[in-house]
């Protein structure tokens, strides 16, 4: 009997039709924030192609209503609409999942905001807004999350942080320090709960082409900006989706506390021009 086109699970089991690069997600039940746009969603897709079973949370309801309208056709798929920087939409999304589907076996917690202002003009409301949602929020949903995984000593946590935690941007001064801090919390939970079986994890995207990322829409500081990148051009949402998944798999069981870049090599280094003449000391120089 051939088994082309056939993808064994875990557990034993087969399905057809499944996609060539699947990872072992098959009937586990996962959260996805920011789920309505972008990133989330791309990683709602993903997820609901491997087989998992979704709860899809966005502070845009109406949005979210279709997104997984549109993935239930597919898989099963529930919306909730709620903003992570309320811990009651947070506790109330987790309870959805265990009352519909079980338990929780995987956290995406992806929903973040951003915003661009000088320096001198960040004040008091934008500064707590941002991190209200990026880093409290992401606490909040880290924490809910792991007091359902812990009973049951297992789990997955992937958080979408930033290059921006490290290589910082200009203007960007309250979403850098947010995302910076998500970092130190994603090891520290990963610290705290690896006693219970519970992986966290991070992945640090750089520019990715969603309706936040507006410098991929703009005719002239894109061209300029994809000048620093290796790889020459701007990230898709489904790659980062890609490498989420990987995270939230039993293939990344013995990974905990880290962050994975995907920014086409722009925090490699800095380019630099070649000089005109052989540097002072070098054998090229002696031989001049």
């Amino acid at each position: 009997m051939s088994l082309a086109g056939w993808y064994h699970s875990g557990d034993g089991s087969s399905r057809p039709n499944a996609r060539k690069d699947q990872v072992h997600l098959y009937g586990k039940v996962a959260l996805v924030t920011g789920a309505a746009n972008g990133i989330g969603r791309a990683i709602s897709e993903r997820f609901v192609a491997e087989g998992v079973r979704l709860v899809a949370l966005d502070v845009d309801g109406d949005q979210v209503e279709v997104v997984a309208r549109q993935l239930a056709a597919r898989g099963d798929v529930e919306a909730i609409a709620g903003d992570i920087a309320r811990r009651e939409d947070v506790a109330r999304a987790v309870a959805r999942c265990v009352d519909r589907f079980g338990g929780l076996d995987i956290l995406a917690a992806n929903a973040g905001i951003a915003d661009a202002q000088p320096f001198l003009e960040i004040d008091d409301r934008s500064w707590r807004r941002i991190i209200d949602v990026n880093l409290s929020g992401t606490f909040q949903c880290i924490q809910e999350a792991a007091r359902v995984m812990a009973p049951a000593r297992r789990g997955a946590i992937v958080v979408t942080s930033s290059t921006n935690a490290f290589y910082v941007e200009t203007n960007m001064a309250h979403y850098n320090a947010s995302k910076g801090g998500v970092v130190a919390l994603v090891r520290s939970a990963a610290l705290d709960l690896g006693a219970y079986g519970i992986r966290v994890n991070a992945v640090e995207p750089s520019m990715v082409r969603t309706r936040a990322a507006f410098i991929t829409e703009d005719p002239v500081g894109g061209p300029e900006y994809l000048k620093r990148v290796p790889l020459g051009r701007f990230a898709e949402p489904a790659e980062v989706a890609g490498a989420v998944a990987f995270l939230a798999s039993d293939e990344a069981s013995y990974v905990t506390g880290q962050t994975l870049v995907l920014d086409g090599g722009l925090t490699l280094g800095v380019n630099l021009p070649l000089p005109h003449a052989p540097l002072p000391g070098s054998a090229r120089e002696s031989q001049a």
